[in-house]
C-alpha cells in the first residue's frame, strides 16, 4: 500500500529508493557484522584506523541529519505560499527525519548494550545474557532499518524537493 501511494507520487524515482534500500541494507549488515567482529580487538595505533565507526557515532550523525531535515522540513510546511504537492513532500521529509531521529537513539542505546555485551566472557551463556544479546541485537536491526528507510525515502523524494 505504501509503494503505492509512493509510485503515484513518485514515478520511477522509486526504483531508486528501492534498490537504495537493498544496497544500504547490505551495507549495513555488513557493517554490523564488522562490528562485533572488532569488539575482542584492543585497538592498537596501527589497527585504530580500521576499527569499524561506533554506533555513538552514527548516532551523532543521523541525529544531526534528523535534525536538520526536519528543521527544513517544518520550516518548507508553513511557508503560506506552498502548494499541496509541497506539503505532502514535506510530509515525506517530517517522515525522513523521524526515522533518522529514532535510527539516532537506537543506535545510541545499542552502543550501550554493546559495551555491556563486550563485557561477557563465559563461552555459555546463560538466559538473562541471552537476552541481553538478543535485546542488543534487535535494538542495533531497529536502528539499521530506519536509517536504511529514510536514506531510500530521501533519495526517492530528493529530486521534488
Amino acid at each position: 500500500m505504501w509503494f503505492k501511494s509512493m509510485w503515484v507520487k513518485y514515478g520511477g524515482y522509486c526504483i531508486l529508493g528501492i534498490t537504495t534500500l537493498i544496497f544500504s541494507l547490505f551495507g549495513y549488515i555488513a557493517w554490523f557484522i564488522r562490528y562485533i567482529a572488532s569488539l575482542p580487538n584492543v585497538p592498537t595505533a596501527q589497527q585504530s584506523s580500521l576499527l569499524a565507526l561506533s554506533p555513538i557515532d552514527l548516532g551523532a550523525v543521523t541525529a544531526t541529519l534528523g535534525g536538520l531535515v526536519l528543521i527544513g522540513a517544518f520550516y518548507k510546511g508553513k511557508n503560506e505560499s506552498a502548494t499541496p504537492s509541497d506539503r505532502g513532500h514535506s510530509n515525506d521529509l517530517k517522515l525522513v527525519g523521524k526515522s533518522l531521529l529514532v535510527a539516532s537513539a537506537c543506535f545510541i542505546i545499542g552502543f550501550f548494550l554493546i559495551e555491556y555485551v563486550r563485557l561477557i566472557t563465559s563461552p555459555v551463556l546463560s538466559c538473562s545474557e541471552q537476552f541481553y544479546v538478543i535485546v542488543t541485537d534487535v535494538v542495533m536491526s531497529v536502528a539499521g532499518l530506519f536509517t536504511c528507510f529514510a536514506l531510500s525515502l530521501l533519495v526517492t523524494i530528493v529530486k521534488f524537493v
